[in-house]
C-alpha cells in the first residue's frame, strides 16, 4: 500500500487486538489489486442498548489509480467481529470486480 492504513474509532474505545485484524485483512487486499493507494476504515457503535448490547457498524473507503471503491455499512449486533469480516469480504469482491475490469475480462453484452 502506497499510503499507510487509517482505522477510525468511533464512540468506543480503540482495540489493539481489533486493530490488528483490520490491518492483517488490509494487507490481503493487495492481492486483488497490488497498486492500493489507501484504505480507510471506520468502526462505529451505535446506539446504547444497555439491555441488547451495541450495534457496530464498518465502513471501508479504498483508493485506486483512477477510482475509489467504498463497502457501504456492514452491520452485526453485539459481535463487532462478523461486521468486520462482512466489510472486507465486500470491498475485496469489489476489488475482484475492479481488477477484472482493468483486465478486460468483463463481458458485454
Amino acid at each position: 500500500m502506497k499510503l499507510p492504513l487509517q482505522v477510525t474509532f468511533r464512540d468506543l474505545m480503540p482495540l489493539p487486538s481489533l486493530e490488528d485484524d483490520i490491518r492483517r485483512r488490509a494487507e490481503k487486499l493487495e492481492q486483488f489489486v497490488p497498486e492500493l493507494m489507501s484504505c480507510h476504515v471506520v468502526v462505529e457503535a451505535t446506539g446504547n442498548r444497555h439491555h441488547q448490547g451495541h450495534r457496530y457498524v464498518v465502513k471501508i473507503d479504498v483508493r485506486v489509480p483512477g477510482d475509489e471503491i467504498f463497502a457501504g455499512e456492514h452491520h452485526a449486533d453485539e459481535e463487532i467481529a462478523i461486521a468486520v469480516r462482512g466489510a472486507f469480504d465486500a470491498i475485496g469482491r469489489r476489488l475482484e470486480d475492479y481488477a477484472r475490469r482493468r483486465r478486460g475480462q468483463v463481458k458485454h453484452h
